[in-house]
């Protein structure tokens, strides 16, 4: 392992650890990221501390839980003079680059992002906000005034910009850190037919411990088609991912980087997906809160980490990985000794939302704001 590798951070939006094979659900088509956890860290219970898109971006990019950072709904801006893990990296020697959905820069709609609302990213290629057909999505690099719609599905399209810049990277006089944000599998979704059609009714139904509703419904959900169909687009998406990020694992080997090139793999929140009759995120169970945590570190020994972690930790542990300084006032800790078998002593897991909730070990409580 070189002393300071270059990272690639993955991360698709609304992807639950209860819609992947490498975590039980041998249903879902995800041979890719089946083989990879299979070599690499995997760690059981990672959870977001907050199941909201832009909020959790916040919380990532800064190592702080959204009552710090002021970030606690859609739409709302990261300050303009928040330090990030772009400027750490940054003051370390790092190349940052950011390609995909931003979603911070204050409006939930698809817009180009202005430099200084980037978070310190050097290099960035992105929209803001939410493509509400993926398979016409616009993207920007440098021009306002010039987006470029994606080639194909959105998902196919961003990957074939990810496999291209790492191409251009292949010989890197600096390492790099990338963050790469996959819009799927979050809806709408759109799925190409070849991957929703591997969804057959046996596939849909409800996994155990989540047929009984739950004693309050959500009001997001208006689409014109039931839990079957949006099982099938959702994990349709889900595939379509899979296959992506192989594709990105392919363009490491081929280009010779993946030997220096750390990466790791998560998402924002996950989807209930009609578990507990409830759709979307925002709430305390499981299938909203706890994502996939893949890590591949070259030579590190493949492992399994069953204590809980959370989005704060990632921050810390990227830094650990650049050999950077952390000099802010931040949460988290980092997962790396975690990963290389050194003793580590479990802590609590705290997520904020509209409820609050505590994970200690084995136990999850769960408090209703204003009660």
């Amino acid at each position: 392992m070189i002393h300071r590798p270059n990272i690639l951070f993955i991360f698709p939006d609304q992807l639950s650890a209860r819609w992947l094979s490498c975590y039980g659900n041998h249903l879902i088509h995800s041979p890719n990221l089946s083989r990879f956890a299979a070599q690499n860290a995997q760690f059981n219970r990672a959870y977001t501390n907050v199941p909201l898109c832009t909020p959790y971006r916040a919380c990532l990019l800064t190592g702080q839980y959204p009552s710090q950072t002021g970030v606690t709904w859609n739409g709302m801006p990261l300050p303009v003079n928040q330090p990030t893990i772009a400027h750490y990296l940054n003051r370390a020697g790092y190349d940052t680059h950011y390609i995909g959905k931003w979603h911070l820069s204050g409006k939930s709609q698809n817009r180009w992002v202005p430099p200084e609302l980037r978070g310190g990213f050097q290099h960035f290629i992105g929209w803001e906000s939410h493509h509400v057909d993926h398979n016409a999505g616009l993207i920007w690099y440098d021009d306002p005034d010039n987006s470029i719609k994606l080639r194909g599905h959105e998902t196919d399209g961003l990957t074939d910009i990810v496999c291209e810049e790492l191409e251009s990277l292949s010989s890197p006089e600096s390492p790099f850190f990338m963050a790469v944000s996959y819009q799927a599998p979050h809806p709408p979704c759109s799925p190409p037919m070849a991957d929703m059609q591997r969804y057959d009714k046996s596939v849909l139904d409800n996994p155990p411990n989540t047929d009984h509703d739950a004693w309050f419904k959500n009001t997001g959900w208006n689409a014109d088609y039931g839990v079957e169909e949006f099982r099938k687009r959702y994990f349709g998406e889900v595939s379509q991912l899979d296959t992506a990020f192989g594709r990105v694992l392919k363009t490491l080997e081929k280009t010779g980087l993946a030997n220096d090139t750390v990466v790791i793999f998560t998402s924002d929140h996950g989807d209930m997906a009609g578990c507990h009759g409830l759709f979307g995120k925002g709430v305390m169970f499981d299938e909203s809160v706890r994502v996939p945590l893949l890590i591949r570190r070259p030579g590190t020994a493949q492992r399994v980490i069953e204590n809980p972690v959370s989005t704060v930790d990632l921050f810390s542990t990227i830094l650990h990985l650049a050999d950077a300084e952390n000099s802010g006032e931040t949460e988290g800790r980092s997962l790396l000794p975690c990963m290389t078998g050194e003793p580590d002593i479990s802590t609590d897991v705290f997520i904020e939302h509209k409820d609050d909730c505590i994970i200690r070990g084995d136990v999850k409580l769960i408090t209703k704001r204003n009660e």
